[in-house]
C-alpha cells in the first residue's frame, strides 16, 4: 500500500509538471495540438487522485458484509477514470472546430521532448510497481501515462509537419482528441466485466485445492471454477463422494475443507461445493 501510493504521488507531481509546460508551451508557441494533449494530463491528474483515493479503500479487509471485500471500488474508480477520459476526448472533438490554426514556433520541440521524456519516466515507474505490487490501479495508470507519451510523440510530429501545412493542427487535435476518447471507452468496457466477475483459470491455485481435498481418502477432486473479484477469489469445485457417505460426515468433511482452503495464501473467501455420488 505504501509502494502504491509512493508511485502515484510521483504521478500526480509529473502530471501537474507536464500538463503546465504543455499548456503554457501550446499558448505561447502557437499549438492547439499540444494543447489538446495537455488536456489529456489534465485528466490523467485527475484519474491520479481517483486512484490513490480508490487505492486506500479497495484494501480494506473483507467482512461479513463483504465477504469479497472492498476491490470492487477499485473497477467502480476505473469506471469513472474511463467516463472522465471519454468526456475530455468528446470536449476536444468538439473544440477543436472552434479555433484558428497558425504556423507553431519552431522551439517548441525542445520542450516537447522534455515532456515525453518525464512522461515515459512516470510510465515506467508506474508499470514497474503495478506488476510489483499486483495494483490493478498502477498498471493502468501506467498505461494511461504511456498514452500521453504517444500523444506527445503525435504532437512532435504535427509541430514539424505543420511547419509547410497549418492545417496539420486541427488534424493533430482531432486524432488525439480520438485516441482519448477510444482508450476511455476501452476502459469502460473492461472494468464493466470486472466488476461481474472475471473467470480465472489459475492451474497453480487449483493445485492446492486438489492437493487438499486428494489428502481426504473419502474424496476425489474433479473440478474447480474460480471467479475473481477486486482481490478476492470465489471457488466453486466438484468433488467426488462415496455413495454410502452418512450426511452428518458429509457436511462436517465440507466446513473443514472451507476453513483449509481459505487458509491458502490466495485469499479465496467463498467457496461452494458440488459433491457428485461415484
Amino acid at each position: 500500500m505504501k509502494k502504491e501510493r509512493e508511485a502515484l504521488y510521483f504521478s500526480i507531481l509529473i502530471n501537474i509538471m507536464v500538463a503546465i509546460l504543455k499548456l503554457v508551451g501550446g499558448f505561447f508557441y502557437g499549438s492547439y495540438t499540444l494543447i489538446t494533449d495537455a488536456y489529456y494530463t489534465i485528466c490523467d491528474f485527475i484519474t491520479d487522485i481517483i486512484a490513490l483515493i480508490s487505492a486506500k479503500i479497495s484494501k480494506r479487509r473483507a467482512n461479513k458484509r463483504f465477504p469479497f471485500g472492498y476491490g470492487r471500488i477499485e473497477y467502480i474508480a476505473e469506471m469513472i477514470i474511463g467516463f472522465l477520459i471519454f468526456a475530455f476526448g468528446l470536449w476536444a472533438i468538439i473544440n477543436s472546430f472552434n479555433l484558428t490554426y497558425s504556423k507553431p514556433n519552431l522551439n517548441i520541440i525542445y520542450l516537447i521532448i522534455f515532456v515525453i521524456f518525464l512522461k515515459a519516466l512516470s510510465c515506467n515507474y508506474l508499470n514497474y510497481v503495478g506488476k510489483k505490487t499486483r495494483s490493478q490501479i498502477l498498471i493502468s495508470a501506467s498505461k494511461e501515462s504511456f498514452l500521453d507519451v504517444l500523444s506527445s510523440i503525435m504532437v512532435l510530429f504535427v509541430v514539424l509537419v505543420g511547419q509547410i501545412f497549418t492545417f496539420v493542427d486541427l488534424i493533430g487535435s482531432l486524432f488525439i482528441a480520438i485516441l482519448i476518447l477510444g482508450f476511455g471507452i476501452k476502459i469502460i468496457i473492461d472494468n464493466i466485466f470486472g466488476l461481474v466477475g472475471e473467470d480465472e483459470n489459475d492451474a497453480s491455485i487449483k493445485k492446492e485445492i486438489e492437493k487438499i481435498i486428494n489428502a481426504h481418502k473419502i474424496l476425489t477432486y474433479s473440478d474447480a471454477s474460480l471467479i475473481k473479484s477486486g482481490p478476492y477469489y470465489q471457488a466453486d469445485i466438484e468433488v467426488a463422494v462415496d455413495q454410502n457417505m452418512p450426511v452428518k460426515d458429509l457436511i462436517k468433511m465440507e466446513m473443514k475443507l472451507k476453513k483449509q482452503i481459505k487458509k491458502l495464501k490466495y485469499n479465496i473467501k467463498f467457496i461452494d461445493f458440488d459433491f457428485i455420488v461415484r
